[in-house]
């Protein structure tokens, strides 16, 4: 099934103006993981879809449109070295001082699951039975259904196939179906909630002390990566680290962010003077 310039045009922008996800060179993926979809629920045409997707007050229709839309393609442990970064030089610093600590960390664009996952069993995989520091990990998506999966924390066998089985069996169980389950004492580790990064409301000051926003700016332009970016910094505690996608950087947008090494940032402990990155 193929859009019509206006109906292209009206799905691009709908896109962008609501999620700040730019489609604008996307046309043939939108024609591609829609289509079927379309065919399979009666529809005719994209038009009758968007009219349907525009009068949907319960926000499920937008859900659907953005997880065929974004890849959501994931897998536990991806980017490892991103969780030994945060176990080296973020949670074992904290051990060392042996008081009592909260650790808040943010999976801003959780998907189906296995990043906060990921960080939670680092996490208690490095803290054992340490009791000092309490790890608090907010988990947030655009879309409803990846954060449904996400809640239900249940995998299919190729899905953990990257998981040490040491952890695989310390911190999953196995289904009567062969899947595999995350154990609840995980699982309280994390909250997951709905949450655009675009929204310019419902932001947290100066509260996390580690972010993982990664492979999301892939989807942005520079305005709207330039605006996430100071977002992010904000909701930051000073010292705080930024961790984005290996294929992501910071290069040309206006920030304050202390750069570490690919794809990690750092919030400085005093704010610097605001300058270009050119990394």
């Amino acid at each position: 099934m193929k859009t019509t310039d206006k109906e292209f045009e009206k799905l691009r922008d709908y896109m962008y103006d609501r999620f700040g996800i730019n489609l604008s060179q996307k046309r043939v993926l939108i024609e591609g993981r829609l289509s079927s979809m379309l065919v399979q629920r009666g529809y005719k045409d994209f038009t009758s879809y968007i009219d349907d997707l525009m009068k949907d007050k319960t926000g499920q229709e937008a859900s659907l449109l953005v997880s065929k839309l974004t890849t959501n393609f994931t897998y536990f442990l991806r980017e490892a070295g991103h969780y030994d970064f945060m176990r080296d030089n973020v949670i074992k610093p904290m051990m060392e001082k042996n008081a009592r600590q909260q650790l808040r960390i943010w999976s801003a664009a959780s998907s189906s699951g296995e990043e906060p996952y990921s960080i939670a069993m680092t996490a208690a995989d490095c803290l054992g039975f340490n009791r000092n520091i309490q790890v608090s990990i907010q988990a947030s998506d655009i879309s409803e259904h990846v954060l449904k999966l996400a809640r239900e924390g249940v995998y299919a066998p190729d899905r953990v196939a990257q998981i040490p089985p040491s952890w695989l069996t310390k911190y999953f169980s196995k289904t009567k179906d062969g899947n595999f389950a995350v154990k609840s004492d995980i699982k309280r580790m994390i909250t997951y909630q709905y949450f655009n990064l675009n929204d310019t409301i419902r932001w947290g000051q100066r509260i996390y002390d580690v972010v993982f926003c990664r492979n999301v700016m892939i989807y942005f332009d520079k305005p709207t990566r330039q605006a996430l970016i100071k977002r992010l910094y904000d909701a930051l505690t000073p010292g705080g680290y930024l961790l984005i996608g290996m294929s992501e950087s910071l290069i040309n947008l206006t920030t304050d962010f202390i750069y570490i090494q690919p794809s990690i940032y750092q919030r400085p402990a005093e704010k610097a003077s605001r300058q270009e990155t050119h990394l």
